[in-house]
């Protein structure tokens, strides 16, 4: 393994290796991406083409009658009987409208007759800004009551999908999610604007994990929709990650190590190349990967006599595991979903272990959990390039040196965050990661000082190293 402190990216026969096992990547991953069992996939379909032509059927009734109207009573108790055959098959129930087409965890639910509601039931939540909802168990009677009257008319119906989630919870429906918006994204479509800013997608990305996290110490199956959503939107920044070392503005350490071990993982496989659907799917389980910490030990429920005990979160020893259990909770055995569970099982195993060579995901995602853990300031607060030193030690043995390898050019000589001293006394600090071998030890930076030491005021200028001044010396952490 080349020293990445003084070596050009593919040093030695590095480069050849990694061509070499790129084939073997490739077959590996050739289907991992969202797979599904078939038969389970069929009684999705049948049961989630019931459930939205009840779901249009209510919705659309609420503008000819009250909502106490007997009329409503048998299509409310076929809508929980219904759910109650999804929920025994999935566990959670996600219903998605995207533009006219709809889906029920995943698989397209698809109609002959546009008056089924297939689609048209989009259009009907769109009226409160939803684009989607969750059934993390088979609400009452009076919650499925509480949904459809919000889609009636105001002043008895909801205005929005905020003042909707409002009235679910004051009635205590809190097995019924709401999402927001969904959209196809056109080829060739220019980006948002919104989504061109990396700190708004930090930021809107750490509030998902954090919400995640909330619902899974809530006992909640696991739902990936929200997290892949949030993996798309990094991916679509491209490799402009200011930012990358810090956690984005009122994230909690738990969602900025997470958002950054996803973005390092995203970049790492996409410098070993692997297909598109791969490279989201283990977003996704980097995402998840320290999840097990959500899991509660020794909990007890409430009886009749003693209130209920919290517990608590496992120590590292056992997070992995944990982890583990709480992801295979989702119901199904598609391959995207054991890929994810075998990541937060083994992402802490050494490439060398004697139980075996843990998974892609896994050896990837030790490299860069441990990067984040040796740079992040409440961890080993190193400069990236000694972390990345530190890493090299254990190729071969704790890493996987081709993967390791790979990380190392895709870093870059000084990875984002670095402090560095220019030759003509300014400082800079290194924003960006390696944008091709010939700019592997120049990269993009900021400017932090004046010639004279002094600290810039305002905005930082940018500056692009490759076109000079020359870099002097790394700084350490700073």
């Amino acid at each position: 393994m080349a020293d990445p402190a003084s070596s050009p990216p593919g040093a030695g026969t590095a480069d050849a290796t990694l061509h070499e096992a790129q084939d073997a990547l490739g077959r590996a991953l050739e289907r991992a991406r969202s797979g599904e069992d078939r038969e389970l996939a069929a009684q999705v379909r049948d049961h989630g083409h019931q459930l939205v032509r009840l779901l249009f059927g209510l919705l659309r009734m609420t503008r000819v009658h009250a909502v106490d109207n007997e009329a409503f009573e048998k299509p409310l108790h076929e809508l929980r009987e219904t759910l109650e055959l999804l929920i025994g098959l999935l566990g959670v129930v996600h219903c998605i409208a995207v533009e006219d087409q709809v889906y029920v965890n995943d698989v397209r639910i698809r109609f002959q007759d546009r008056s089924e509601g297939g689609g048209e039931l989009g259009g009907e939540l769109r009226r409160l800004g939803i684009g989607g909802i969750s059934f993390h168990a088979v609400p009452g009677p009076d919650s499925l009551r509480v949904l459809v009257r919000g889609f009636a008319k105001p002043p008895v119906g909801a205005v929005s999908r905020q003042a909707l989630a409002l009235l679910l919870g004051g009635t205590g429906a809190e097995s019924i999610e709401l999402h927001g918006l969904f959209r196809f994204r056109v080829s060739g479509e220019e980006e948002e604007v919104e989504i061109r800013d990396a700190r708004v997608v930090a930021n809107r990305a750490t509030s998902v994990v954090d919400e995640t996290w909330d619902n899974l110490v809530g006992s909640r199956v696991p739902n990936p929709l929200p997290l892949r959503r949030a993996v798309t939107e990094i991916l679509h920044m491209g490799p402009g990650l200011e930012g990358l070392w810090d956690d984005p503005r009122g994230a909690s350490a738990f969602g900025g190590h997470t958002l950054r071990v996803c973005r390092y993982a995203l970049y790492l496989g996409q410098a070993c190349g692997l297909s598109d659907e791969a490279v989201q799917d283990l977003g996704l389980a980097a995402m998840f990967h320290d999840i097990g910490y959500s899991a509660r030990e020794g909990a007890r429920p409430a009886t009749a006599t003693e209130p209920a005990e919290p517990g608590y979160a496992p120590p590292f020893e056992r997070h992995a595991a944990a982890g583990a259990r709480v992801l295979l909770r989702q119901r199904g055995f598609h391959e995207a979903k054991i890929r994810r569970a075998l990541a937060a099982l083994e992402h802490h195993r050494d490439y060398d272990d004697a139980r075996g060579r843990p998974s892609l995901f896994a050896r990837i995602l030790r490299i860069c959990e441990d990067y984040d853990n040796l740079v992040r300031r409440r961890g080993g607060r190193l400069s990236p390039p000694q972390a990345m030193r530190r890493l090299v030690t254990g190729a071969g043995t704790r890493y996987d040196p081709v993967l390791l390898q790979a990380f190392v050019n895709v870093m870059g000589r000084f990875p984002p965050g670095t402090l560095l001293q220019l030759v003509d006394g300014r400082v800079a600090r290194s924003i960006g990661t390696a944008r091709s071998p010939q700019t592997w030890a120049t990269p993009e930076a900021r400017i932090e000082a004046d010639e004279r030491g002094r600290p810039v005021e305002g905005e930082f200028p940018m500056i692009d190293l490759a076109l000079g001044p020359a870099i002097v010396r790394e700084l350490g952490r700073g």
